[in-house]
């Protein structure tokens, strides 16, 4: 998935002229918070109630990259 974010991250960059990339994770979900992470991407906060899961709601942290 490391791969996967990065080919994603600059194809957004590069062919597609963005300037912020954004994601947002479960905030139970370490394994999808480090492969943001170690492709540079920076938590920008955390997410009161944002997702509906096995219905109950749970928190998001919202990861950002800009150029």
């Amino acid at each position: 998935m490391t791969k996967a974010v990065k080919l994603f991250t600059n194809f957004g960059f590069n062919k597609l002229k963005l300037r912020r990339i954004y994601a947002n994770v479960f905030s139970i979900n370490g394994a999808s918070a480090k492969v943001l992470e170690k492709n540079g991407y920076k938590l920008e906060g955390k997410m009161k109630n944002y997702h509906i899961k096995d219905g109950k709601l749970t928190d998001a942290l919202l990861y950002a990259k800009t150029k």
